[in-house]
């Protein structure tokens, strides 16, 4: 190879992606490979450059590094080494010409290491002249066909591989880094490899609660930032790599949560397991559950992102959503209370609507179940519930120690019957679990379809025995320290009644805690008279001055009573604790 003596160069080194910078022919790679060139070609070395970016955009950061190198350097600057011409540059005949005569405006010109760029020649030489037009470069179709290559080769390459990611995104399946909150896990469908979002076991809750947080409409969103921060949530750590990508040099993230960053997590329908990315033509339902369900989604946005499920099971995305243009459901945000406070007609729950007279419409409720209409405007409703609800108080301290002695008492005088019953649900458990083991030995041992399949359909059927045997020894299983969660979940709602009975914004919890205060759902002429059935925590503390002897003897109304509210003391003493440790 024929030598250059007295000349400087520069080398370039070129990966797209970070990947490729670590696998398969790297920047360490190309820069051997370049120097080595160098080296044979007797040339001086004075500086490498590494970029990891696309070849086939205009705009280099790291090619304009190298214009201002051989600007400001005080040698000159003869030759730009590269691996191939792909490496240089994929985009294109017009792209390579671009770059190529921009660097001979420098002077300086292009060696490949394949070999493939030859030295211009000067078709004067031989007479001492020399022209714009007489310095030909006898490689320079090649060169142009193998640029063309190149562009044509990443055509091919992004058309299969962004049309498969296309394809698998419409068909509810992820690509790329794991949105904050899910990571990435791979299943076989069809036996063929998907990937699918799982929660991330150290970061799901912290969303998980953001959005029940908001959903509640308990607490602002400066509140809600307050609590997360408590609770340890950081931004997720990023690694800092440099400009080369060759290695990381730091990291990036763990940056507390602010208003901002709230209000845009709480927008973003995929944690609700709804896509709406670009690739999609209309929002999509993932392969996996999202984080929180669409209602409590919706709950949290409050109308400025709404999710509307269709009858035909197709999903619209609402803006700036009015819950005047709702039509009827069960849970309409308009009436909050239509399910807790009874028509005084039928003592079935009110139904909902707003009449549109000549200026505006006209929340109320009403109903006209077989018998005469009936109708509150909601202003009205509302205020007179609110009223009522203010005056439920409690009058002596004193009061929530006996009612907790007096429980834990008749909690004894049950115990036996409940240790029995755990007893027995949990012989059932280790029963149902032999026989799943059994049927998983089985199926494992055989290689007939038919088998397999009429035990897949066994060992389904065993699990969901397992988990529904699970659930009903849980609800009996209360300790002495849930009575006394219990009886101070009774006080708080007693200290601050407005705040769980009327701003209270999740339905489920809402239905759930009226069933608590009230010993029958109340009809409006009752919350209007004040004369309500309460339960009987309520109604003993209302007489705990005049009637103590009440503690002596509850009897078993209130052990039923007590005993009837177990699955819901389940869900009462998992908020209470969430509370407790954000506070």
């Amino acid at each position: 190879m024929e030598n250059l003596p007295h000349k400087n160069c520069l080398v370039y080194c070129r990966v797209s992606t970070t990947k490729q910078a670590q696998q398969g022919e790297s920047i360490e790679d190309q820069a051997k490979i370049c120097l080595g060139v160098a080296e044979r070609k007797n040339l001086k070395v004075l500086n490498v450059f590494k970029e990891q970016y696309s070849g086939r955009k205009n705009e280099r950061p790291v090619i304009e590094d190298i214009i201002t190198f051989i600007k400001k350097s005080n040698k000159k600057i003869d030759y730009l080494i590269f691996r191939a011409i792909d490496r240089f540059t994929r985009n294109g005949t017009l792209g390579y010409e671009t770059l190529k005569q921009l660097l001979a405006k420098y002077g300086v010109e292009l060696i490949d290491a394949n070999g493939v760029i030859q030295p211009s020649k000067n078709t004067l030489e031989h007479l001492g002249m020399e022209y714009d037009w007489s310095r030909i470069y006898p490689s320079e179709i090649s060169e142009l066909v193998m640029a063309q290559q190149g562009k044509n080769e990443v055509n091919v390459i992004l058309t299969r591989m962004i049309g498969s990611e296309i394809n698998l995104v419409r068909e509810g399946y992820k690509v790329r880094q794991a949105d904050d909150g899910y990571i990435n896990q791979k299943v076989f469908v069809e036996n063929k490899k998907r990937v699918i979002q799982v929660p991330d076991p150290e970061r799901a809750h912290y969303f998980a609660k953001m959005f029940e947080l908001r959903a509640s409409g308990a607490f602002s969103d400066i509140q809600i930032v307050g609590k997360l921060n408590a609770m340890g949530y950081r931004s997720r750590d990023r690694k800092h790599w440099s400009k080369d990508k060759s290695k990381v040099i730091g990291s990036r993230g763990r940056l507390k949560l602010t208003v901002k960053k709230l209000q845009s997590i709480i927008k973003r329908p995929i944690y609700c397991g709804i896509n709406i990315e670009k690739w999609v033509l209309e929002p999509t339902r993932t392969q996996y559950k999202g984080l929180v369900s669409i209602k409590k989604f919706n709950d949290a946005n409050r109308g400025q992102i709404y999710i509307d499920e269709q009858k035909n099971g197709s999903i619209k995305i609402l803006k700036d959503f009015n819950p005047l243009q709702l039509k009827r459901t069960r849970n309409n945000p308009l009436f909050h209370f239509k399910d807790v406070i009874l028509c005084p007609h039928c003592d079935k729950p009110f139904l909902g609507s707003s009449p549109k007279g000549k200026i505006k419409k006209y929340p109320t409720y009403h109903c006209c179940r077989n018998h005469k209409y009936y109708g509150v405007s909601k202003d009205t409703f509302e205020k007179n519930l609110s009223e009522f609800v203010k005056k439920i108080t409690y009058s002596d301290e004193n009061y929530f120690r006996s009612l907790e002695a007096t429980i834990k008492n008749k909690y004894r005088e049950k115990e036996k019957e409940l240790g029995e019953f755990a007893s027995q649900t949990g012989t059932t458990v280790i029963e149902l679990k032999t026989e799943k083991k059994r049927l998983i030995d089985a199926f494992t041992g055989t290689t007939n379809t038919i088998i397999r399949e009429d035990l897949e359909e066994k060992i389904e059927e065993i699990q969901k025995q397992i988990l529904s045997t699970e659930g009903e020894r849980n609800k009996l299983e209360i300790k002495e320290n849930d009575i006394h969660a219990f009886v101070g979940y009774v006080k708080k709602i007693m200290e601050h009644p407005e705040e769980y009975l009327i701003k209270q914004k999740d339905f489920t919890k809402l239905r759930s805690l009226y069933g608590l205060v009230f010993d029958k759902l109340p009809t409006y002429e009752e919350i209007v008279n004040g004369t309500p059935k309460l339960s009987l925590p309520y109604k003993l503390s209302n007489e705990f001055d005049t009637n103590k002897s009440r503690f002596v003897d509850l009897g078993f109304d209130f052990w039923n009573k007590f005993a009837r509210e177990c699955e819901y003391l389940t869900f009462i003493l998992r908020e209470y604790e969430a509370d407790k440790q954000i506070n």
